[in-house]
């Protein structure tokens, strides 16, 4: 008897496996052959679907039979696909459209550009591999109120929001995770990243604090590195100019099983450019390995590694500019960084509402420098002057958390981050001599030191922030994040350092930085955003402890208001993306010089208050599939409020009301790409780029007109061979992209001349 109840559940059990229906398959981008993370498989005319997992992959098993799946990914082209046609892999198109659609700054996930209320915008996969950018600006500079200022080799300035600065009011990021720790900001920071491997770029533009904390100010650029793709593929390139500058790269990807690995490198140099002492050279890999431990579990290991040594030729005055004479005034000054990164990431996804990820990073970066502006220019001829080698370096750990919850009609993200930053540095005095000629040709070390110290670094955030669907038409959006500093500085020279010469501290700083916006959505080609965000940077380690005492200062904030619109018509065909905002900085640090009886003390304070405004637009025109006219740009004013630098027997030195030198009113992009029908693969393109007048100096007496330059480029592509010519300063017009007045002195940073830049690209498979 028991034998035949056995018999009869086996045939039983058998028949209802045989009943069931599995559908499976991977999903991937078709161009790229990238996995796609999240892609929703619906059974078409039910609700039964799942989201695929980190590697692309989904399952769905059901008691009956259905004859087809909808596949849909932001982004991408939706698809449906007979069951019985499915082969295990399913390509996605990416939708072409105007507007890039798919962001993942603002919250750290996927969203709709559209969903979220803040100025965002994306360098995209698609032109990082048009134009094969030397330099991040070449790309950065086409967006609507970015201005990268170029100084030679890869070193730069940034403006977004503010003028083109030199303070720790903008924030870099690689894959959501800042390159440098909260007091440590560095202007050139941007050399330290690994375009190679970058596959798309994410630009916020205004205080985005409530997620990712201090220095997210005038902008929060996110370089988001390439994934490894489904099928073996690898490149190498080679490229030049007429400029000394060449460059090879190597890229390699594959997805062996459950485990992908990416490897892209290159080397660059520039040898005998058309700057005297500007010889450079770069070297940078990155290496990123994906592992899929289960259909929940996914880890994501990225390490990038940079070197990077520059010549330092400084800048020159205005009758060498004019007379095109670039010869240096240095011949000894570098600068020299090495830089190690490694992001460790674990995804978990619990169902399809609900997914976590915890971040490990570590970071050592070291600077050696011996800078051109340590060196005074107003050294007389056949003189000696004081200058310095420093040493900066700083080694990090750090943790973030975050888990990410989506309903019916809300969506939210809380997490956490730490990041524990040792930080040292120590400057050496030289004795610089300057020839008859007015050549800085020599120099010796003096036996002192200027400084050396080391601080601890430790910042510790709580943030959280979400969506609500208050109907069709309306979306609440929202964030804050509350932040504590902490510093442990310890001088280790005391009394004998002639720079950062306080007495061993600890200081801490706490902030609470919201943001409130709301979308309301017209239609579906029509959209409108309303948004508040604060945002706040701490005293810098300069700021606190350069003087015998270390002030009492709070973190500078800033309060930023906007409201901007987006619409497309014309089925399509145009794109236009317009942006008002107002922001003001309030206890910004100020170095004040105080005069009383003769005797003249200095000392930072939270007296600076500053004002910015303006309008950032984005037009685009798609009249016919072989054309595409793009116009980015922005209007904006930067003026102080109240900034008092030096009071001399009560008299003030008082720029209050004056506009902020550096910050030109008018930054315009222009471009114009055709890809012509009857010539597949074959890309030309036409560009222009407008920076409009600005004044160099505080009191608003010296004006620089700015400049309007003209790039072109085409691009063929034949079976496996890539090959692009760029010329960039069609009319080789003479311009700086930076001019400064210090000390009554204009300075001049010129810009390159024509440039033929020439690249090959070869697919080996």
């Amino acid at each position: 008897m028991l034998k035949k109840i056995v018999t009869v559940l086996f045939i039983l059990s058998s028949l209802w496996v045989q009943s069931q229906q599995i559908i499976k398959g991977k999903v991937i981008d078709k161009q790229t052959k990238i996995p796609l993370n999240g892609a929703s498989v619906i059974i078409k005319n039910t609700t039964i679907g799942v989201q695929t997992n980190a590697s692309g992959e989904f399952k769905i098993e059901t008691k009956e039979n259905y004859e087809k799946v909808v596949i849909s990914y932001i982004g991408y082209e939706e698809k449906e696909v007979l069951i019985t046609n499915l082969n295990g892999i399913i390509e996605l198109t990416v939708k072409e459209e105007l507007l890039e659609t798919v962001v993942v700054s603002a919250s750290r996930t996927r969203q709709k550009r559209e969903d979220v209320p803040v100025a965002i915008s994306t360098v995209t996969s698609g032109k990082m591999a048009e134009m094969k950018p030397n330099t991040a600006d070449e790309v950065l500079n086409q967006i609507s109120g970015v201005l990268m200022v170029p100084l030679g080799g890869e070193q730069h300035m940034m403006a977004i929001r503010q003028p083109i600065s030199t303070k720790s009011v903008f924030l870099y990021l690689e894959d959501g995770v800042a390159i440098r720790p909260t007091g440590v900001f560095n202007h050139n920071a941007l050399l330290e990243m690994n375009l190679a491997a970058t596959k798309n770029i994410e630009i916020i533009r205004g205080p985005y604090s409530s997620l990712y904390g201090s220095e997210a100010i005038g902008g929060a650029i996110n370089f988001i590195t390439e994934n490894p793709s489904e099928n073996k593929k690898a490149t190498i390139s080679v490229r030049a100019n007429n400029l000394g500058y060449s460059r090879l790269d190597f890229k390699y990807s594959d997805i062996i099983g459950k485990t992908g690995i990416l490897l892209a490198a290159y080397k660059a140099k520039t040898k005998d450019g058309y700057r005297d002492y500007g010889d450079n050279d770069k070297n940078a890999l990155t290496a990123k390995i994906t592992h899929q431990f289960s259909d929940k579990m996914f880890w994501t290991n990225t390490l990038s590694y940079v070197s990077y040594f520059s010549e330092m030729s400084g800048s020159i005055g205005e009758d060498k500019f004019l007379k095109k004479d670039y010869a240096s005034d240095h011949t000894f000054t570098y600068r020299d960084a090495k830089v190690f990164r490694l992001n460790s990431t674990l995804k978990y996804r619990w169902n399809d509402s609900q997914n976590s990820s915890l971040t490990f990073l570590n970071r050592y970066n070291r600077m050696e420098q011996n800078p051109s502006y340590r060196i005074s220019s107003r050294t007389a001829p056949d003189t000696y002057t004081k200058g310095q080698i420093n040493d900066n370096k700083f080694t990090s750990f750090g943790l973030i958390a975050q888990h990410n919850l989506t309903f019916d009609k809300a969506k939210i993200n809380a997490g956490f981050s730490l990041d524990y930053s040792p930080n040292s540095y120590v400057s050496d005095e030289i004795n610089v001599y300057r020839n008859t000629k007015g050549i800085f040709e020599s120099y010796t070390l003096n036996n002192k030191k200027l400084s050396h110290y080391d601080v601890d670094l430790f910042n510790i955030g709580v943030y959280a922030s979400g969506e609500y669907s208050l109907s069709e038409q309306f979306k609440l959006n929202a964030g804050i994040r509350l932040d504590q500093f902490n510093y442990d500085f310890t001088n280790l020279i005391g009394n004998n350092a002639t720079d950062y010469k306080a007495p061993d501290s600890k200081n801490s700083f706490t902030a609470l930085t919201p943001r409130i916006g709301l979308i309301y959505k017209a239609s579906k080609n029509n959209g409108v955003y309303l948004n508040y965000s604060n945002g706040f940077i701490p005293p810098s380690v300069g700021e606190l402890y350069r003087r015998n005492d270390v002030p009492l200062l709070d973190p500078a904030t800033f309060n930023n208001y906007e409201i901007g619109n987006w619409l497309r018509l014309f089925q399509n065909k145009v794109y236009i993306e317009l942006g008002a905002y107002y922001m003001k900085g309030k206890n910004e640090v100020v170095s004040v010089t105080t005069i009383v009886n003769g005797d003249e003390t200095r000392e930072n304070k939270n007296v600076g208050e500053t004002e910015h405004y303006g309008l950032e637009y984005l037009f685009k025109y798609k009249p016919f599939s072989t054309i595409n006219f793009r116009l980015s740009g922005s209007y904006s004013k930067h003026k102080y409020i109240d900034f008092v630098t030096k009071i001399n027997e009560g008299v003030k030195t008082d720029f209050s009301g004056n506009e902020m030198p550096g910050a030109p009113n008018w930054v315009s992009n222009a471009e114009i790409v055709y890809k012509p029908s009857f010539v597949k693969n074959l890309s030309l393109a036409v560009e222009w780029q407008h920076v409009g007048k600005y004044f160099t100096d505080e009191k608003n007496t010296i004006p620089y007109n700015g400049y309007d330059i003209y790039n072109a480029r085409i691009g063929y592509k034949l079976k496996k061979v890539y090959a692009w010519l760029r010329v960039n300063n069609l009319t080789d017009k003479l311009y700086s992209p930076r001019v400064a007045t210090r000390y009554g002195k204009t300075t001049y940073t010129p810009g390159p001349p024509i440039t033929y830049n020439f690249g090959i690209e070869y697919n080996i498979f």
